[in-house]
Parts: C-alpha cells; sequence; structure tokens
C-alpha cells in the first residue's frame, strides 16, 4: 500500500513518517524544499493550489492520503478566521477532490474542539457544538470528508504529545523545557482531556488505512486528566521538582479562544478496530523517553 503524508514537516506528519509497517510505502509531501529528516521520497506542493493538488496525487497515485497539515493555532485561528478557513477547510476540499480522480482514500485528523467541552469524554455519536472558530471550520471539514461519498475517514484526536526535533512545542515539550531551567510554570486545572501519544496515534493511522477503514473514529489515550495533573505527573517522572507548578483557572490564563472545559475522547470504538488499546500517560513518557532523538537532546532525562 502506498500512503502520501501531508504536513511532512510537522509533528504529526513526521510521527506518521517514522512509523515502519511491513508493505506499506510512505511518501511526504509538504511546503518546504527540503524533504524532512525521516524520508527522502518528497514531493513539494501547495495544498492551496487546487490545480498543483490534482496533478500531485496524479502522478503518485496513492491507495490513501493522510492528511496532517493544518492550522492548529487555536487563538489564532480566531482572529485570522480566512486563513483559518483557506488552511483548514479548503485544502481538504482541494485533496477530496484530487482522491476522487484517482479513487484513494483520505484520512483526515480532527480534534475534541469540535465539542463544548461540558460531559466529555465524548463518544462519536455525541451532539457536536464548537465554541471556537477553530472548532466550527475543523466541524466543517469533518464533513467534507464524511459526505464525500467514497472513502473519507476522520480521526479526532487531542493533546498530542512526544518529542519530534524541530517542531512546535507541545503540551510536554514547552514544561518539560521549563522545568528543566528551575522556572515556575502556571497550568490550567479546569480543563480536561486524555492525552495520546503522538507514535500511538499515528500508528493508528497507518492501521486504519491498511484495514480500508472508514468514517468516523476517536483516538485518545487511556489516562483522564487535566492539564495541571499532566505537568505534576510529568515532573514526578522525570525527578523534577513539582512544587514549581501552579494551579490557575483558566479564565485567569486570556486565551482569545473559548476552550472546552471537560473535554476527553472515548477511544473504544478504535479500539475495537485495531483489537488495542492505546497507551496510558506514563506509557506515553516512557516511549518518548527511549527515543533516539530524546535521548540525545535531553541525555540527562533519558
Amino acid at each position: 500500500m502506498k500512503i502520501l503524508v501531508t504536513g511532512a514537516h510537522g509533528f504529526l506528519g513526521r510521527s506518521v513518517l517514522r512509523q515502519d509497517v511491513a508493505e506499506v510505502e510512505l511518501v511526504a509531501c509538504g511546503r518546504r524544499g527540503e524533504p524532512p529528516p525521516e524520508t527522502l521520497a518528497y514531493r513539494r506542493v501547495n495544498l492551496l493550489d487546487a490545480v498543483a493538488v490534482t496533478r500531485l496525487l496524479a502522478l503518485e497515485r496513492p491507495d490513501w492520503v493522510i492528511h496532517t497539515a493544518a492550522l492548529t493555532d487555536v487563538d489564532l485561528c480566531e482572529t485570522e478566521r480566512d486563513l483559518a478557513r483557506r488552511v483548514n477547510l479548503e485544502m481538504v476540499g482541494n485533496l477530496a477532490d484530487g482522491c476522487d480522480e484517482i479513487d484513494a482514500g483520505l484520512a483526515h485528523l480532527s480534534t475534541d474542539y469540535v465539542f463544548d467541552g461540558r460531559t466529555g469524554p465524548y463518544a462519536e455519536e455525541d451532539p457536536t457544538n464548537p465554541l471556537s472558530y477553530y472548532g466550527q471550520v475543523k466541524l466543517e471539514s469533518e464533513a467534507r470528508v464524511l459526505e464525500w461519498g467514497k472513502r473519507g475517514l476522520v480521526l479526532r484526536t487531542l493533546w498530542l504529545f512526544g518529542y519530534v526535533p524541530e517542531t512546535r512545542r507541545n503540551l510536554v515539550t514547552w514544561p518539560l523545557e521549563a522545568l528543566v531551567k528551575g522556572e515556575e510554570l502556571a497550568i490550567v486545572h479546569d480543563q480536561w482531556g486524555n492525552p495520546a501519544f503522538v507514535g500511538d496515534v499515528a500508528l493508528s493511522l497507518v492501521e486504519l488505512c491498511l484495514r480500508g477503514s472508514t468514517g468516523l473514529f476517536h483516538v485518545g489515550g487511556a489516562d483522564f486528566m487535566t492539564r495541571h495533573e499532566l505537568v505534576l505527573e510529568l515532573a514526578r517522572f522525570f525527578g523534577l521538582d513539582a512544587g514549581r507548578v501552579r494551579a490557575v483557572p483558566t479564565e485567569h490564563v486570556g486565551q482569545k479562544a473559548k476552550r472546552p472545559l471537560r473535554s476527553g475522547l472515548r477511544w473504544e470504538h478504535l479500539a475495537a478496530k485495531l483489537g488495542r488499546e492505546p497507551m496510558g500517560f506514563t506509557q506515553g513518557l516512557a516511549a518518548m523517553r527511549k527515543e533516539q532523538d530524546f535521548r540525545r537532546d535531553f541525555a540527562d532525562l533519558a
């Protein structure tokens, strides 16, 4: 099976490209001129250019496209709505049209921000009600894939963590860097979720494509916790000073976009499909600590 991965220089995209699965050929694409370290099978493309996308797919003829490219800065999406709509919706439409031409499947990433965070964790059939523009546009992008009528797959996820060098910091790497430096941290105590190890999510995407799965799935970690509890557990795991972590309410942080507070994603449907349960938080940290890049860049913690 041949899978084309968009967002090849991003956190999740590079994690997908690191998966070594028998009978799967992974080809990367992105905006930059140079390939990511994980692959030399790379195509440069602007996903906002519909003609270029159709041409690329016709050239590569993948069986599936895993679409990880997105604008995930929730506050920026709130203020730059045209940009958010172009990147998080128009790109998806271009890929769906291109996949339609070659009869390829399209696996699209979405988010728990399609929910309002009142009654989480959420199952796939629970009603949506996004609080932010980011969540609203991602919900529209889901519909674009699921109503497409061919091989459309949507995987909602949340709170991705792990370590991939030269990618955007995530909810584990930035507090870890701060704690190593001995800095004080103010972490919200009223946002709930189940953190998902990025390698686990990446493997799930590849496995779903291998099975020819379509429809809507949720993927999250096995442990449900607050962001404050997450950072405390992170500090304990690596033997750092948890006393430097202070709890604050979300309303004191001053974020431009509203966040779902009691969120989280139920993963039983995906587990039944793949025959395995997701990693817990400390399992993910242990897997991260074993990785070569982490051992090199965080040698004192490895």
